[in-house]
């Protein structure tokens, strides 16, 4: 790739809509931070893929997604089953694991609502996790909608909270799936077993429980690099990301592959001693894992492939998502300078 063909690369993936999407985040969050006395009271802010809410025997977790009404009108079983897909992803994300669904819903036909539910039903079944209510509204002048809630449960955080200069980046994708047609949906779920669903996620935990990494984050609507972004922003770290270390199918053009929303996807930071086992443990499952890159202090990411170099972000100069931490984060890491070790004391107790 020569450095034209980078820089429009870059250019272009900026400009997405699913990034722009993030970026209108930064437009509707102008509250107050409330105050923060602790590393924990940081883990229940916007950031993560979870909120996590310090308990007696680790830590509760809340999420939810809401669904693109477009997607609910004309995918109900689709739409139904992603957002609770998409919610367990985000469990497994914070190092924690799903413990039960709710939902609320709108619709204008009685027979596409059984479709929403019957995909719901069927994720939760596939991922052993229980439905357990919500709130059905029908009319015929509703505008379909979905919103879907979970809970989890943790002992050890994976949070974007830990993230430091000097972290690897590593990639963890299942490349066996196919994109939806004429999307960038990366599916890797049909046709597969739920127990063997449910070990690829179960990585996630363990990676926490064994003290491996400190931070993951699911690969969004915003793909690959968009997601990147959400991992580093709450710290105001950067980046150095190399292209070529990231692992594509050969008939897709970087394009596209960069933009991927996966059914399983994780960004993930840890230090290099413990990159080996980390990826060993993804292969055990079938999946790809690869270091592509290295956090840094500049609060740019930085792309290169082939020797040249690209800047796709810097913090200082643009908000993505405008939740940045860095001075509460810093304040906390030099006040616990490992706070890894004091949280597994904390669980083995």
């Amino acid at each position: 790739m020569t450095q034209l063909e980078l820089e429009r690369l870059v250019a272009h993936l900026r400009q997405t809509p699913a990034m722009q999407s993030k970026m209108n985040i930064a437009q509707g969050l102008k509250s107050t931070l409330p105050n923060i006395e602790t590393m924990t009271d940081l883990y229940a802010l916007p950031g993560d893929d979870t909120a996590a809410i310090e308990t007696d025997h680790g830590y509760m977790l809340h999420a939810c997604e809401g669904m693109i009404p477009s997607f609910v009108e004309h995918h109900p079983y689709f739409a139904g089953w992603s957002a609770v897909m998409a919610n367990i992803s985000d469990i497994s994300a914070m190092g924690g694991r799903a413990t039960s669904v709710v939902n609320s819903f709108w619709h204008r036909s009685t027979e596409q609502a059984q479709e929403l539910i019957r995909g719901m039903q069927d994720a939760c079944q596939r991922y052993a996790v229980p439905l357990v209510g919500g709130h059905t509204h029908i009319d015929p002048n509703f505008q379909p909608a979905l919103s879907v809630a979970i809970q989890g449960e943790a002992n050890r955080l994976l949070s974007v909270m830990h993230v430091q200069p000097q972290q690897k980046i590593l990639l963890a994708l299942n490349m066996k799936g196919q994109f939806h047609p004429d999307t960038t949906y990366w599916k890797c779920f049909e046709g597969v077993e739920g127990s063997k669903l449910q070990a690829e996620l179960e990585v996630l935990p363990q990676l926490a429980e064994l003290g491996l990494a400190y931070a993951a984050r699911d690969i969004s609507n915003a793909g690959i690099l968009g997601s990147l972004l959400m991992l580093l922003e709450a710290s105001g770290c950067g980046a150095d990301i190399q292209l070529d270390q990231v692992n594509k199918p050969q008939d897709v053009d970087w394009q596209h592959w960069l933009q991927i929303f996966p059914s399983y996807g994780f960004l993930i930071t840890a230090d290099e001693a413990e990159c080996e086992e980390i990826i060993a443990l993804f292969e055990a499952q079938n999946l790809h894992c690869r270091i592509i890159g290295e956090v840094n202090a500049t609060a740019k990411v930085q792309v290169s492939s082939k020797g040249v170099n690209a800047d796709f972000w810097d913090f200082q100069q643009q908000l993505f998502t405008g939740l940045c931490y860095a001075e509460q984060i810093q304040y906390f890491q030099r006040d616990q300078q490992d706070y890894r070790q004091a949280e597994l004391s904390v669980c083995q107790a």
